[in-house]
């Protein structure tokens, strides 16, 4: 085995840094926690966790308060050490304490969470980063709410929601992913019962509704109006599938279907989200000619692979390769060059779609950036269709007076060898 480079040896890892002794490590951090609060303060609960529940406890609530009453900004310097305080608050609630005291750790995590208003606030600006930290801590609360009683966990969770409705919008479904239906179910009975109208309630109601498995509580958080969008009727015809309801989702589908437009009365294209829950609904009701009949309309409007490779999919024998060459013959004849050769290279089906550059390449209207990786594609097998795409994009390019693009996209075609 080759020696170690003096390099490798100098990275901080925790391999490297374990030969350094355990003393010397806890010189190096005590000298470093004089000059770091946060670090300071998590060494010191790491050393109470060590010690048991009864020594960790006090020190998580100490912190907690802090952050219940605190209402200093955070500048942008200060907040990745903000961040790392509190998501390792949060990991010493649900981890260390949750393992050893779980009832203890439940509380401060419902403690924990009643927090994100006020420490919000205490930020300029929100990030993905500190909302991740309350999402995770939400799922942890799931966890523990596993194990206990399901009419004091659903009680609990809906006070919670309750008071910060907007905020439980979107930890609900970290917290109901480990939830027991059971207590779902309660939950939603409870929720129910309260008439608010807080932002936020309704989405509330929508994932307990879920978890709970009721799609008819689903469907009553939305008005006339909005079970007929595609959007809401496909979400809904989901759910329904879901459970075996079969005609209902057909049901919800045909409130929202295309509806005729124009002085002639033709049908306006359908949603594509709604489309494919349709096409699911006719699969599942029995009708696999009109599920394909759908998906290959479907293709033809809009080019999208997916349908194609669906509609190829569900064939057996001959019948495949014949539908193949079908969605190959349409894509290479389309008039949207770019789309029906996106369809050849996606598939891929690189054959037909050199056939389709040398057939048409006069027409060709290719993205510089998009005819340069496709022309990396081709240019082993198929050079010809390669070069004709690359000095096609050039061209493209020149126009634009992106004269380096277009430079830089002539000499690649020039160094293709036909």
């Amino acid at each position: 085995m080759a020696k170690p480079s003096l390099a490798s040896q100098k990275k901080v890892t925790a391999e490297n840094l374990a030969s350094l002794g355990v003393e010397r490590l806890a010189e190096i951090l005590v000298e470093v926690a004089e000059t770091r609060t946060d670090l300071k303060r998590r060494l010191r609960m790491e050393l109470a966790a060590g010690l048991g529940a009864t020594h960790l406890v006090p020190e998580i609530d100490k912190r907690l308060g802090a952050l219940e009453t605190s209402r200093g900004q955070v500048t942008w310097r200060q907040k990745p050490a903000f961040l790392r305080d509190l998501d390792a608050l949060r990991g010493l609630i649900a981890d260390r304490l949750g393992r050893q005291e779980p009832d203890a750790a439940l509380e401060r995590l419902w403690r924990f969470l009643a927090t994100h208003g006020a420490t919000s606030r205490r930020l300029r600006e929100r990030e993905e980063a500190f909302e991740a930290v309350y999402a995770q801590a939400a799922g942890d609360l799931g966890r523990l709410l596993a194990g206990h009683d399901p009419h004091l966990a659903a009680n609990a969770l809906v006070e919670a929601a309750a008071a910060a409705p907007e905020a439980w919008s979107h930890w609900m479904p970290q917290t109901l992913a480990t939830t027991p239906k059971t207590a779902a179910q309660i939950a939603l009975t409870l929720a129910q019962a309260r008439a608010k109208a807080a932002p936020g309630w309704i989405a509330v109601i929508r994932h307990l509704a879920d978890a709970a498995g009721d799609v008819e509580a689903y469907a009553a958080t939305y008005g006339a109006p909005a079970l007929e969008t595609p959007p809401v009727a496909g979400a809904l015809a989901r759910r329904w599938l879901a459970t075996g309801k079969v005609e209902a989702a057909g049901q919800a589908l045909r409130r929202a279907a295309p509806k005729p437009k124009g002085l002639r009365g033709r049908l306006a294209a359908p949603d594509f989200d709604w489309e494919s829950a349709w096409i699911d609904y006719l699969e599942a009701a029995g009708d696999a000619a009109g599920a394909q009949a759908v998906r290959w309309a479907s293709f033809q409007r809009t080019l999208d692979a997916g349908r194609a490779k669906a509609f190829v999919g569900r064939l057996d024998g001959f019948d495949d390769v014949e539908a193949e060459g079908k969605v190959f013959a349409y894509a290479r004849a389309h008039d949207d060059f770019q789309k029906g050769l996106a369809v050849l290279m996606t598939w891929p089906a690189l054959a037909e779609a050199s056939r389709m550059i040398l057939d048409r390449g006069d027409e060709a209207r290719v993205e510089p950036d998009q005819a340069e990786d496709w022309a990396a594609k081709l240019r082993a097998r198929f050079p010809a269709a390669a070069h004709r795409l690359l000095r096609k994009a050039a061209a493209t390019a020149f126009k634009r007076r992106e004269l380096k693009l277009s430079q830089r996209l002539t000499e690649e075609a020039d160094s293709i060898t036909i």
